[in-house]
């Protein structure tokens, strides 16, 4: 398709908190109001309330047409 609309694809936007007390990394979906450096989310691991959002970051859905298999 050489000068047809390509259907865009949006990217699942993520956000990595890590854990100050134990060193935990947790990767959730992005909420509204995340900062690199802001206040996480409660660490899963150790239940402390000290984490920081250290990375925000968007992946694209895996491509349909490479995983699907050739007849």
């Amino acid at each position: 398709m050489l000068f047809g609309k390509k259907k865009e694809i949006k990217p699942e936007i993520y956000s990595e908190d890590t854990c100050q007390s134990c060193g935990e990394n947790t990767k959730r979906q992005f909420e509204e109001g995340d900062y690199v450096y802001g206040t996480g989310l409660q660490c899963k691991k150790c239940s402390s309330s000290n984490t920081l959002v250290t990375a925000i970051y968007g992946e694209y859905p895996p491509d349909d047409k490479s995983s699907s298999t050739r007849a």
